[in-house]
């Protein structure tokens, strides 16, 4: 284990402050009972691929952007499948009866608040933006997204991952030269943990 790394960590090993990145040595620390396993990108590759297929089913919109995410505009499928939440609960069934992986979706009118939600949906969820309301997300999740490291570090201090609804009865007007903070705030995901 001398010079390993942790590539990815299961939900129980995160749970103990195992991520992906982590020096094994370190793991091993905060989890004694942790079992480090080989990887198979072959096979990771595959199961990508058969859920992009599935994907494909619903609508030619697609737009990989790793092995294990991608983005679907679903607007020219609700005639056929129904609403957006309908097709990603579609979605999520035909890959876990046909492929047996759960899939975490998070479905909003952009990307970034698809990605969002998506991550408020992990481990194993669906996580539906309501397109009537204003959503403000006033952090950015704990852990990096595909945004990239810049992106993230000048978007808000890293505090948290909060997200935040916004309804104009929620906000006060600011004072001239400051910024809005909310009255009052919902907290839609657990999963996004602060930074310690």
């Amino acid at each position: 284990m001398g010079g390993s790394v942790v590539l990815a960590a299961s939900y129980e090993a995160r749970s103990y402050g195992v991520h992906g990145g982590m020096p094994g040595w370190r793991a091993r620390q905060l989890c004694g009972d942790l079992l480090f396993v080989g990887g198979n990108f072959g096979r990771y590759q595959q199961f990508g691929d058969d859920v992009v297929s599935i994907f494909h089913d619903f609508t030619p919109r697609v737009e990989r952007v790793s092995i294990d995410e991608a983005f679907l505009d679903v607007s020219g499928a609700v005639h056929l499948f129904g609403s957006p939440t309908e097709i990603a609960a579609a979605i999520r069934r035909r890959v876990r009866d046909e492929i047996g992986l759960p899939v975490s979706v998070g479905v909003a009118r952009t990307k970034h608040l698809a990605k969002v939600a998506s991550q408020v949906a992990k481990p194993d969820g669906l996580v539906a933006v309501d397109p009537a309301r204003r959503v403000r997300v006033s952090r950015p999740p704990a852990h990096r997204t595909d945004m990239g490291r810049r992106a993230n570090d000048r978007a808000a201090p890293p505090r948290g991952g909060d997200l935040y609804h916004r309804t104009t009865s929620r906000y006060r007007q600011p004072d001239p030269g400051q910024t809005a903070r909310p009255r009052s705030r919902s907290k839609v995901g657990s999963s996004l943990r602060k930074r310690r």
